[in-house]
């Protein structure tokens, strides 16, 4: 089957005939181990830490030795995607990221661990556009494609609610180790799945200029520059929000970490159950409207932060979170695969670098703002803030993005 995206029409839809939902979810395993190897290894760095007695302000570097070489590899590794195809790259992600986790649950030094930690890290900053590429091309017609881009960022959603409770039970019923072990096992699959599924796969038909050499222009090149920096946007003001939330609760409040972890869940949960439901909503509305509609969302709970009594008057600005990135998320990151359908690797290597950038900035300032403010004030203030910065994405996207054809078959 042919799985560019200028596959003629009698081509089209081979992978959906052909074990469809097989197929996505070996898709969606390398961006679940991504994420999961994140949020996990948050829980489990106090125990690998005092395992090989490391002073307290390193332990930050198993996280760091992580996050630094996935962020700074993206952009390169979107460009080895069209290079050498989806498939390729996808199987070399996912044997290097499996055997990294196998080398850091063998970790005798904390040096090793962090070796292992860095192979993860690269391998990841492949598996994120590979695996979109990958899902690009298998799903090329616009309507199916928003649906399984729906599918898509659902398991992101599962992989950050559950990410930080998964760490946790398995440092404590196993081992620290055992947040390594668990990728292996996952990776095999994958990996399996990976080369059945996308056996006949070829890579996506290269250009070697800008968006506007797909055919569409300087409306191609807005489209694309106005997804990436919505994702930035997207990422900072939730992201940001929830570190200033989480630091009222726990701080604040005297909140034990448990307890925060499932009021924050109100945050997660929506966008769990929102991201098929959202490729539906692309499927009918297109992409500018959908995300346009989730950021409204967002930004209306966000501002009602503060400003309702007791913790759970906390519920509608988490709510409004979740709901607006479980909307935003498949329209945001499929825009950016269709400005520039000839070089998915690097379009889908652009969104996943900007989303990571956005959540590192929007870390700080959270954290800047709580080191100034605290308790209501804290709390309006960041809701209000983080409420205008979406309100200007929403913005952003009417503007930029492409508008959609009065019909279902080819969403815009």
């Amino acid at each position: 089957m042919n799985l560019s995206p200028d596959a003629p029409a009698s081509h089209r839809g081979g992978a959906r005939r052909n074990g469809g939902t097989f197929l996505l979810v070996v898709l969606c395993i390398p961006m679940f181990l991504v994420l999961l190897d994140v949020l996990a290894m948050n829980v489990a760095m106090p125990t690998v830490g005092r395992t090989f007695h490391v002073p307290v302000a390193r332990w930050a570097q198993v996280v760091d030795a992580y996050t630094v070489p996935l962020a700074l590899a993206l952009l390169p590794a979107g460009w080895l995607v069209d290079r050498i195809g989806p498939r390729r790259a996808l199987l070399v992600g996912i044997t290097v990221f499996t055997a990294a986790s196998l080398l850091g649950g063998l970790a005798g030094t904390w040096l090793v661990v962090l070796t292992a930690r860095w192979g993860q890290g690269l391998a990841a900053a492949v598996m994120l556009p590979a695996g979109l590429a990958a899902l690009s091309q298998a799903w090329p017609e616009p309507g199916e494609r928003a649906k399984s881009l729906g599918a898509w960022s659902s398991i992101s959603a599962v992989a950050t609610a559950l990410g930080p409770a998964v760490g946790g039970l398995l440092v404590a019923a196993l081992s620290w180790r055992a947040v390594f072990w668990i990728n292996v096992p996952l990776g095999l699959f994958a990996a399996w799945g990976t080369g059945r599924q996308l056996h006949a796969a070829r890579p996506a038909v290269l250009h070697a200029g800008p968006p506007a050499a797909a055919g569409r222009g300087e409306m191609a090149k807005r489209a694309l520059v106005g997804s990436v920096i919505a994702a930035a946007m997207m990422t900072s003001g939730a992201n940001g929000t929830l570190q200033a939330v989480t630091v009222h609760l726990q701080s604040g409040l005297g909140m034990g970490a448990g307890p925060t972890g499932l009021l924050l869940l109100l945050a997660t949960a929506p966008f769990v159950v929102l991201g098929p439901l959202s490729g539906r909503a692309v499927v009918r509305l297109g992409r500018r409207r959908v995300a346009a509609l989730g950021f409204a969302v967002g930004a209306v709970g966000l501002a009602t932060l503060g400003r309702l009594p007791g913790t759970m008057g906390l519920a509608p600005g988490l709510l409004g979170i979740g709901v607006g990135l479980g909307l935003m998320t498949s329209a945001i990151v499929g825009e950016s695969l269709s400005a520039w359908p000839g070089r998915p690797g690097v379009a889908s290597g652009l969104n996943n670098a900007l989303r990571q950038t956005g959540t590192s900035l929007g870390v700080a300032l959270g954290g800047w703002a709580a080191g100034w403010w605290s308790g209501t004030p804290l709390l309006v203030r960041t809701g209000a803030a983080a409420g205008l910065w979406w309100v200007g994405a929403a913005v952003l996207v009417l503007v930029t993005f492409t508008r959609s054809r009065r019909s279902r078959k080819n969403p815009r």
